[in-house]
């Protein structure tokens, strides 16, 4: 079976813009439920680009950005998002990147400890 344009892209609406999904916060008791939009690759490359280092505050930015430009509704001002439980905020942003990279959340909370351990493996080497 071949692919279709329709899977290969994320769906918009009339004017263009990406279409909200609701999602289910799968590690929050209850599942509650936040609107969101898929980020394009240009958009995650941006955000992660300046992830990459070891510095802790560039890391909150890069997923404080990942809430900020997926997050649509409850709608949360720029200080709003940085006074945001930690737990809230990865829930969020593993939603956000689980409709992103068409995985569920459960394998974005694997792949994002893979990346902390690595992490933590090399600063302990310094």
């Amino acid at each position: 079976m071949e692919i279709t344009k329709e899977q290969l892209i994320f769906s918009r609406g009339e004017g263009g813009s990406l279409i909200p999904q609701a999602v289910a916060l799968e590690s929050v008791k209850g599942k509650p439920t936040v609107k969101v939009i898929p980020l394009t690759r240009g958009r995650l490359q941006e955000i992660y680009q300046s992830a990459t280092s070891t510095e802790a505050a560039e890391k909150i930015k890069a997923d404080n950005d990942v809430i900020k430009y997926g997050l649509i509704s409850p709608e949360l001002s720029d200080e709003d998002i940085e006074y945001l439980k930690p737990q809230m905020a990865l829930a969020i942003t593993q939603a956000i990147l689980s409709v992103s990279l068409g995985l569920s959340q459960e394998e974005i909370g694997e792949k994002t400890k893979e990346v902390v351990e690595k992490q933590e493996l090399v600063l302990s080497k310094k």
